[in-house]
C-alpha cells in the first residue's frame, strides 16, 4: 500500500500542465498547444494524449455543474486537468463539480467499460454510433474512445463537497510504449 507521504509527493510531482477554471474553446486550443508543443518528443504519445484530453475537456466543458460565461457570453463548464509525466506512463486527470444522481450513470458506464475487452469495446462503440441520438447518453462514446485510446482502465473518484454536491474525477494511464 501506498504511503501517504508518497502520495503526496507523487501528485505535487511530476505535473507537466495543469489547468483549473472555464473550459471554452479559446483555453482549449492553448491546452492542446501545450500538449502537442511540449509534452513528449513521440507524436504517437502526445496523440493519444490529445485525443484523451479533447474527449474529457468536451465533457466538462458540457456537463460541469459549475458554469461560467467565456468572452462571447457562452455559458461554459468550469473544471481542472492535470497531467502527470511519469516514467512509464503519463496520467492525465479531469476533475468537475457534479450531482450524485448525474453522475451515478457515468460512473457505471465506466464500469461497464473497463469490463470490456478491447474488441468488446470497438463493438460497443460501433452500436452506440448507430444508435438514435438521444438514446446514448452523454459521454457514452467518449468514455469509450478514452478507454481504447489509452489502452487502459479508466479511474474515478467522486469527493462530496461542502454543498451537498460532488467533486468528479476522472483518470487514465497512457503508457509510454
Amino acid at each position: 500500500m501506498e504511503s501517504a507521504e508518497n502520495k503526496k509527493h507523487r501528485t505535487t510531482d511530476n505535473i507537466a500542465i495543469s489547468y483549473t477554471g472555464i473550459f471554452d474553446t479559446e483555453i482549449l486550443s492553448v491546452l492542446a498547444k501545450e500538449i502537442e508543443d511540449t509534452l513528449s518528443s513521440d507524436d504517437k504519445i502526445n496523440k493519444k494524449v490529445f485525443k484523451i484530453f479533447i474527449e474529457l475537456a468536451q465533457n466538462i466543458s458540457m456537463y460541469s455543474l459549475e458554469r461560467e460565461r467565456n468572452s462571447e457570453g457562452t455559458e461554459m463548464g468550469v473544471g481542472t486537468m492535470i497531467i502527470r509525466n511519469f516514467d512509464n506512463y503519463f496520467e492525465f486527470s479531469t476533475g468537475n463539480k457534479t450531482t450524485k444522481e448525474n453522475i451515478i450513470p457515468v460512473m457505471e458506464k465506466c464500469d461497464n467499460i473497463n469490463s470490456m475487452s478491447r474488441d468488446k469495446l470497438r463493438e460497443y462503440r460501433r452500436l452506440q454510433r448507430n444508435m438514435p441520438a438521444g438514446k446514448k447518453g452523454g459521454g457514452n462514446i467518449g468514455l469509450i474512445q478514452v478507454a481504447l485510446t489509452a489502452s487502459n482502465p479508466i479511474e474515478y473518484a467522486l469527493v462530496k463537497c461542502d454543498d451537498g454536491n460532488y467533486f468528479y474525477i476522472v483518470s487514465v494511464r497512457i503508457n509510454k510504449e
